[in-house]
């Protein structure tokens, strides 16, 4: 009889412990079904990570930037990972190379950064972190599809210096107000250069003060680079080619393109020069005026234009060329300190980026999105930012876009291609001024790969 009791007992406490055991496994994350059903699948590795552990000491990470737009980001950033804050260390016109060594000597390193120079520089100063070993066991890199030589730009000797932070596209800006003026038609989005010239003489009215293009160096910067991509004059943006080891604009090809588009300024008098704008007040050298037809424009002119802008404006896709439609976008990078305390809290702000959550606040922003998804792709449609714009554009923008090379191309910051493009659209300099600049470095560029093996 005694031993019926214990076994009954024992059978109590059995069930009571199997209670207990069930009752803290319902809190446990493991998702055991309550209604009798199949379980849910258990959280994914990223779920897990951003759970705050309940020992973590707070951290703050200091992140280097030119921008101070990003705060809501930060909020979103921090609402995932409690115990991490992000401080944004402004960079107010200083070199961010000095303000890393301040951090440093300070004791106080900083964690991230904006790039503002080629990344082979701050390779050589032993300041940044390789990422390749990080993405490589990160869950959420593991998971999203990133575009064909995502990092093509952000490697050097088969190190990941950066990633791409946000993908800035770019588009031409239409006052379509001025257009209806002169009885011009919006244009298709697979208008060509031809169209965009003829129409920019069409809406010129000199005595009204008011201009085919804005005068801005953007033109020559973006346009001009991508029309030569367009027409099959260039392989890379910046009239690079193929292998982006030399320049092609002392090419008789590139340089008639640099004499189109010096035309619009001295021939057919639809975009002022330097000097005329400045004797009319620079009226035409902001789009937000309202005087000019075209301009180009990022996601940095969106937040005014929405809000400012006293006429109707919408955005094309950069003109077709006699071979090809390429866009033009910048991956603006982002970089992972070597001095850095917090190398593994830092990181997950990089792969934050790529989250869906990330990437749809950047689409709202009028960035693109930088992982191929067809949620991503359908929140272009969604988006407040392009409610009742022209969509199909800021799409093919996208889909077309070339990338801007410099930072992993050597000597790049020694060429001085950009001011004397300006000289010689802006202010009819002699074009002849190209040869010897772009043989010059050419060589060089070769000269500083050799040196760096």
């Amino acid at each position: 009889m005694k031993t019926k009791k214990s076994f009954a007992w024992m059978l109590t406490l059995v069930f009571v412990l199997t209670l207990v055991l069930s009752a803290c496994s319902g809190n446990s994350g493991k998702n055991t079904p309550s209604n009798g059903g199949e379980a849910t699948t258990a959280p994914t590795a990223e779920a897990e990570a951003t759970k705050a552990p309940e020992n973590k000491e707070p951290v703050t990470l200091k992140l280097i930037s030119w921008s101070d737009s990003y705060q809501e980001l930060y909020d979103k950033f921090h609402e995932k990972y409690p115990w991490i804050t992000i401080e944004q260390i402004p960079v107010n016109s200083q070199p961010i190379m000095e303000i890393i060594a301040s951090l440093e000597a300070a004791g106080t390193p900083a964690d991230l950064t904006w790039i503002d120079s080629d990344l082979i520089t701050y390779d050589q100063s032993g300041l940044l972190e390789d990422l390749t070993p990080y993405i490589e066991k990160d869950p959420t890199f593991n998971e999203v599809q990133l575009p064909d030589g995502f990092f093509d730009t952000m490697t050097w000797k088969n190190k990941k210096l950066a990633v791409p932070f946000v993908d800035v596209p770019m588009w031409i800006l239409v006052n379509k107000d001025l257009l209806a003026k002169h009885g011009v038609e919006f244009p298709a989005n697979d208008w060509t250069y031809d169209d965009f010239r003829d129409i920019a003489k069409k809406i010129t009215d000199p005595e009204a003060g008011e201009y085919g293009l804005t005068t801005q160096p953007e033109f020559q910067m973006r346009v001009l680079s991508t029309k030569a991509i367009a027409d099959g004059h260039a392989a890379n943006i910046h009239y690079l080619n193929e292998d982006m080891t030399q320049s092609l604009l002392n090419t008789p090809d590139v340089m008639n393109d640099v004499r189109w588009l010096s035309d619009f300024v001295w021939k057919d008098g639809s975009m002022q020069s330097f000097a005329k704008a400045a004797e009319s007040g620079d009226v035409t050298r902001e789009f937000i005026n309202g005087k000019t037809g075209f301009a180009i424009g990022g996601d940095w002119v969106l937040p005014n234009l929405k809000k400012d802008a006293k006429f109707e404006w919408d955005v094309l896709p950069f003109p077709k060329g006699k071979v090809s439609q390429p866009g033009y976008t910048i991956y603006g990078p982002l970089s992972l300190l070597s001095g850095s305390k917090h190398k593994e809290e830092a990181f997950l702000w990089i792969a934050f980026q790529f989250s869906k959550e990330a990437q749809k606040w950047k689409i709202d922003q009028g960035a693109n999105a930088s992982v191929i998804d067809p949620e991503l792709t359908a929140y272009y449609d969604e988006t407040p930012m392009w409610a009742g714009k022209n969509k199909e554009a800021v799409k093919i923008a996208k889909e077309n876009a070339k990338i801007q090379p410099g930072v992993t191309v050597p000597a790049w910051g020694e060429y001085n291609w950009n001011d004397l493009l300006n000289k010689i659209v802006f202010e009819g300099a002699d074009i002849n001024q190209l040869i010897p600049e772009t043989e010059k470095w050419n060589k060089r560029t070769l000269e500083v790969r050799d040196t760096l093996k």
